[in-house]
């Protein structure tokens, strides 16, 4: 899994095309990977997690459940807002429903 998280501008609002790339094989490891900075090491993943959603203004966004669950829905969250956009490993493929079968786009396909 590969998400980029947006960098934002003076008001806080999102920033497409720029950010930094974190990848893992859970969306607890990537957000582990995202705290890994002097000030936020220290946190645990639901304390950094809620800290970036109150910057967002999402401080009433729920995140319940264990950490590993709680991380799924907080990318899903960053995502939906606008703040991040996952991004296709070499080895991922599209499963995009169609009336009456599903097909799979390679990531060549996409571009």
């Amino acid at each position: 899994m590969k998400i980029r998280i947006y960098e934002t501008d003076f008001k806080g609002k999102p920033v497409e095309c720029t950010g930094e790339f974190f990848s893992g094989p859970s969306a607890l490891a990537i957000v582990e990977a995202m705290k890994m900075n002097p000030f936020m090491a220290d946190l645990d993943p639901l304390a950094f997690m809620r800290q970036i959603l109150d910057r967002i203004g999402q401080r009433n966004f729920c995140l319940a459940g264990p950490a590993e669950k709680a991380a799924v829905v907080f990318l899903q969250r960053l995502t939906a807002l606008g703040y991040a956009g996952y991004e296709l490993e070499d080895d991922e493929v599209i499963y995009a429903p169609v009336p009456g079968h599903i097909r799979a786009k390679s990531k060549k396909q996409v571009k």
